[in-house]
């Protein structure tokens, strides 16, 4: 938790609507999806307290990192090309960068189309 005047935030959620993947193989392949997931987790020095998976049948997936920052869940449509992603942390970033350098990760990695992320300051 942390402070800005009389605001006491406890972190950022972003919420992600990745539209237009051209990597279909990633989309579908819930190994490879974990793995991003891990990379981004590793790379932000997330630590992952659990995990849950599920793949729909036809398609589809949903995947639920439970962080002791906080969560990170992504949910898959392939049949819309679309992936629903949000990350909520209470780590205390003085700005949107890391959320934004993730985002940009993401939609290298789905080779998407660029969106805006919504961040929102989660405050008491």
């Amino acid at each position: 938790m942390f402070s800005e005047g009389n605001k006491k935030s406890s972190g950022k959620h972003m919420i992600c609507d990745i539209k237009n993947i051209r990597n279909k193989n990633l989309i579908h392949d819930l190994k490879k999806m974990e793995l991003l997931l891990e990379t981004i987790c590793k790379a932000y020095d997330f630590t992952v307290l659990n995990r849950a998976a599920h793949e729909f049948s036809p398609q589809g997936l949903s995947i639920l990192y439970l962080l002791s920052e906080s969560h990170i869940s992504i949910h898959t449509f392939p049949e819309r090309n679309y992936i629903a992603l949000d990350i909520y942390t209470c780590r205390e970033y003085t700005d949107n960068s890391v959320y934004l350098e993730i985002y940009a990760y993401l939609i290298d990695c789905f080779e998407a189309d660029h969106g805006t992320p919504t961040i929102i300051d989660r405050e008491f």
